[in-house]
């Protein structure tokens, strides 16, 4: 199964990602990687949290790319708002003037 933008998968190491690369640039065959955040249960105690589901937040301050082979089982996908929200918060936190 070919990750997609907004899905929520289980690594294989029991970790939860949520993927923020494309669909399209996770599609390419030679690409061996994915952009992606983690996900917790409960609102993360570090870091900047944003509420993605039911006690369920990603954390959109620790931005990272994993190997493609590194996810195990699809969890869900969230809704086009949460996902929104996710990625603006970066720019929230960097747009943020000085006072």
């Amino acid at each position: 199964m070919i990750p997609r933008r907004g899905d929520v998968w289980r690594l294989d190491d029991g970790r939860t990602i949520l993927v923020l690369s494309s669909t399209f640039y996770n599609e390419i065959a030679s690409e061996p990687t994915i952009i992606a955040v983690p996900v917790f249960t409960g609102e993360p105690a570090a870091g900047f949290g944003v509420p993605i589901g039911n006690d369920t937040w990603a954390a959109p301050g620790f931005i990272t790319s994993l190997r493609k082979t590194r996810l195990a089982t699809f969890q869900n996908r969230v809704d086009v708002q949460c996902l929104t929200d996710v990625n603006n918060m970066p720019f929230k936190i960097l747009a943020t003037p000085e006072p």
